[in-house]
């Protein structure tokens, strides 16, 4: 939103009596997003520009008019757009040094050995599973339509290394692995029925693998490592 615009949001909102809480009250807001637009800092989205136009009895029109040309705004629009994405830049290098900060410095220096060879041998595997694909393909005209189950392999091999990385079980691509399997069977030689209660095996891997994390976690005495990082201390942060 431009400044023409959120400087008459502040006016209409005075010129009917209106507090930011009470203007939040009536829409069901917080002060905050309120204080946001008068700031220019967002924009309501389309209920709201429309709940605003009746509070205010004028017209979406009359709500929305501004002197900038369409290059301007866009300008306006793409600098806001940016500033959005070096916040969240910023906030997950943040939440980075936090999950890295519940490590000692033996275990950060084996979890980025192990990472680089992840994604070294990730690269390396998608790299060699198109060579695959291709060369078997060209040799035989049939597989091209089959063959492609094998890009799920560097998937499974990747959740292996997390495996060892986190030393956990969890981080085990099992659906894909299960998925990998039923495919392979279903394309290669037609058995799509009763192979599919393997897929009946994946919540059973979680439920057994889960409460055996946490025991051998317990007994290790080892704190949270960097990808098991709570998610809700994210969204407080």
């Amino acid at each position: 939103m431009n400044i023409e615009i959120a400087n008459r949001l502040v006016e209409l909102r005075k010129k009917n009596g209106l507090s930011q809480e009470e203007l939040a009250d009536k829409l069901g807001l917080s002060r905050q997003a309120v204080s946001k637009w008068e700031r220019a800092e967002s924009s309501p989205d389309t209920d709201n520009l429309i709940c605003l136009a009746k509070l205010y009895n004028v017209s979406l029109d009359d709500l929305l008019q501004t002197n900038q040309d369409i290059e301007e705004i866009a300008e306006d629009v793409k600098e806001k757009e940016s500033e959005k994405e070096n916040s969240i830049k910023e906030l997950k290098e943040k939440l980075e040094e936090k999950r890295w900060a519940n490590l000692p410095p033996e275990e950060q220096a084996r979890y980025k050995k192990i990472s680089t060879i992840d994604h070294i041998a990730t690269g390396i595997l998608y790299i060699v599973a198109v060579a695959v694909y291709f060369t078997i393909s060209f040799l035989y005209n049939d597989q091209w339509q089959k063959l492609w189950v094998i890009f799920l392999v560097p998937v499974v091999i990747s959740s292996i290394v997390s495996c060892i990385k986190k030393r956990r079980f969890t981080p085990f691509a099992f659906p894909v692995l299960t998925a990998l399997v039923y495919l392979t069977i279903g394309v290669y030689l037609g058995i799509w029925h009763p192979t599919w209660v393997m897929f009946l095996a994946v919540p059973l891997f979680y439920t057994l693998a889960g409460p055996l994390d946490k025991s051998i976690a317990e007994k290790r005495g080892e704190k949270i490592d960097p990808d098991d990082y709570d998610e809700e201390d994210e969204d407080k942060e």
